[in-house]
């Protein structure tokens, strides 16, 4: 499949990161073989420049244990500052949804009292 062909499936996600108050929506899109990402929108510098190295990749690849073997996480390391910064995990949400891997379904991290 060459990269110039559109994968059929889709999932998007918004991301509130908290107090940065930078959000964005990420656009996941697969064929269930291959995983590209989009950053649609975002208020923040950093996740905007992902786009910049993200490329098409096998779903096992997005997918991938340990963290430290996981290029969704290798590459917003390369560009992402904030280690605790939601984004690389939403984006792999949302590959597992345009995968039919997972179910959509809102995931909340929450501070209590």
């Amino acid at each position: 499949m060459s990269d110039d062909v559109e994968l059929p499936l889709q999932a998007t996600v918004k991301v509130d990161p908290g107090v940065c108050r930078l959000h964005s929506t990420i656009q996941a899109r697969s064929d269930g073989m291959l995983v590209e990402f989009e950053v649609l929108q975002s208020d923040c510098p950093q996740v905007r420049n992902l786009n910049k190295v993200l490329k098409r990749m096998e779903v096992w690849d997005v997918m991938r244990m340990p963290f430290s073997d996981n290029t969704v996480y290798q590459l917003c390391g390369e560009v992402l500052k904030h280690s605790s910064c939601p984004v690389p995990m939403a984006m792999i949400k949302a590959a597992e949804v345009a995968t039919d891997m997972a179910l959509k379904k809102p995931v909340f991290v929450e501070f209590v009292p």
